[in-house]
């Protein structure tokens, strides 16, 4: 038995080592420098353990507790502890619910993350598990999580004196609500999503396709989001998402130009011509004369209207004001001396250019120009416009005898010369041969391909195959006003077969340059059963060509075991 005064003296030095072990804790600084260097070392098992401890911490110091959080998740992804990160996420934000950036930073953190998990055994486990459990895709809850975490500290935020802090936080809060419901999925933001429930995990994915049109009302016309009095007066989440950009500006008015800009980008994003991409067949050059529908024509757009692709099909519609993202970028251009001024410049020449109202798009390059300077390819852009510019189309290969036709779209120009240069073909296949019978190591398919011959002589000026210039003219031109394209028919002199490289110099403008293939014969091939069946014909006429010589070369390439060494087989006959 133990004695009293044993007793009392194991007391005493139980109390000493107590006092010996909280003077060996370290505190909250070395702590986190301790872990930030276990961390950049890659010893993430130490650096988590660190920062977790750190954001558990309710004495954790408010203005660090959202890094420590953020190392943490880090620290878990990187040690492939994914399905750790909501538990503990959950926990922090319990222990500092009453820390408006805390709240700020984990919401962020649910947007940032991998949007998928798996259901096992009635338990949501975060990020990939191979062959357990149903798969579920989180993005409509992840998103209205963080809603939820950026509506708990919204009367925080609103009394902190940081009036900058504050704004950036409103900028988060509208980016939050434009999350996943933005793009394609802009219709959500009808919705006034109630933020007291969870949705339930989700099978099916937001659909992304790009193709439904933006939001129109029971009468067919586009829906613009209001702006609201207050948040809580708001009847949908765009209505929200506007209040909340409202809210930046109040609390730093300096960033006008900035928030006028998304907003403008947003609008445009829903209202203008280009949302009808997928009907550029449609809208394409208009490179004739032919008019165009009035309803359709681009270029008689007014500054207070726009064509767009709604959700019940094509729409030509005015603009109202407040939503007239033409009149936000001219305003901003007007008032900002900044990078914002400059991008709203950029934003309307590429809007007029989109238009096909290619002369306004050329007023703003200059004024951007003018005012900022040409260091981000402006002045590129401009000469696009007003210089003298022109261009093949694609060409088929053409019989012998005919004199093949070229398609030349131009703008500005008045006069274009054109040359014709021999290609060795004959030379370029026994190149081919060559290259391929040496076996090279590793093949170079620019090299073998022989089709590829028209990205070697245009794109990369590799002359080899060039041979003698053979043909030589020029044509006279009739420019369309404001830089529109004019697409003509070029009837060449070649007759010969063989192929050519054809050049377009217009008058003080660019070169052009296309490949041009002539053909005497055609050979047509039909498989059969172990053999192959080829007819040789006249390109013109379709019939045969008697006693036809055809050389056959072919090859294979095996790799060499289990090294990055091939070994090329070639047969000819």
């Amino acid at each position: 038995m133990f004695s009293k005064r044993r007793l009392t003296a194991g007391v005493a030095c139980f109390s000493l080592l107590g006092i010996w072990l909280m003077a060996a804790e370290v505190d909250s600084g070395t702590m986190r420098q301790r872990a930030a260097k276990a961390e950049k070392e890659g010893n993430f098992k130490n650096a988590l353990t660190d920062y977790q401890k750190l954001a558990l911490d309710p004495k954790d110091e408010p203005a660090l507790v959202s890094d420590d959080l953020t190392h943490a998740i880090q620290c878990l992804r990187q040690l492939n502890r994914v399905d750790e990160i909501d538990d503990f996420r959950e926990k922090v934000i319990e222990t500092h619910k009453a820390n408006w950036r805390l709240l700020q930073t984990a919401a962020a953190t649910f947007l940032q993350g991998d949007s998928q998990g798996y259901i096992v055994a009635g338990k949501f486990y975060r990020g990939y598990r191979r062959g357990e459990g149903r798969y579920v895709y989180t993005l409509p809850r992840d998103r209205q999580r963080a809603l939820q975490l950026f509506v708990q500290a919204l009367p925080l935020a609103q009394d902190d004196v940081d009036k900058s802090a504050v704004a950036e936080f409103f900028n988060q809060f509208a980016q939050a609500w434009l999350h996943g419901a933005n793009g394609d999925q802009a219709w959500r933001l009808q919705i006034l999503t109630d933020l007291k429930e969870l949705p339930d995990y989700d099978d099916t994915r937001w659909s992304s396709s790009g193709t439904s049109g933006a939001a129109v009302d029971a009468d067919g016309n586009p829906v613009f989001h209001q702006l609201p009095a207050t948040f809580a007066a708001a009847k949908s989440d765009g209505e929200r998402w506007r209040w909340a950009l409202s809210q930046v500006v109040a609390f730093a008015p300096d960033r006008k130009p900035e928030i006028s800009l998304q907003f403008a980008d947003f609008l445009r994003q829903q209202f203008d011509v280009q949302t009808m991409a997928q009907y550029n067949w449609f809208f394409r050059g208009r490179e004739d004369d032919q008019k165009q529908t009035p309803t359709y024509a681009l270029d008689t757009l007014g500054e207070a209207e726009t064509l767009a692709k709604l959700a019940t099909g094509i729409k030509r519609f005015p603009l109202p004001e407040e939503f007239n993202f033409i009149k936000i970028y001219q305003a901003i251009s007007l008032e900002s001396e900044n990078d914002w001024g400059r991008q709203a410049l950029q934003r309307l020449a590429n809007l007029f250019t989109d238009r096909r109202q290619y002369s306004q798009a050329a007023e703003y390059w200059k004024k951007s120009i003018a005012k900022y300077g040409s260091n981000r390819g402006e002045q590129e852009a401009l000469d696009q416009i007003v210089k003298n510019w022109g261009r093949f189309d694609h060409a088929t290969v053409f019989p012998a005898g005919t004199g093949p036709q070229l398609e030349y779209v131009f703008r500005n120009g008045k006069r274009v010369e054109f040359e014709a240069w021999e290609i060795k073909v004959p030379q370029l296949l026994e190149d081919v041969k060559a290259y391929i019978k040496a076996s090279p190591n590793q093949l170079d398919w620019n090299k073998a391909n022989i089709q590829n011959i028209g990205q070697r002589l245009v794109f990369e000026r590799d002359l080899k195959y060039v041979g003698d210039r053979v043909a030589q003219w020029g044509l006279d031109l009739t420019p369309r006003a404001n830089h529109f394209d004019r697409r003509v028919t070029v009837t060449t002199p070649l007759q010969k077969a063989g192929a050519y490289l054809v050049t377009a110099q217009l008058a003080d403008g660019n070169i052009s340059r296309i490949i041009v293939w002539v053909a005497d014969t055609v050979i047509a091939k039909k498989q059969l059963d172990k053999q192959a069946w080829y007819y040789v014909a006249d390109a013109v006429t379709g019939k045969p060509v008697p006693q036809a010589n055809i050389e056959f070369f072919g090859w294979k390439q095996t790799q060499v075991g289990n090294t990055n060494k091939y070994q090329i087989t070639t047969s000819n006959f």
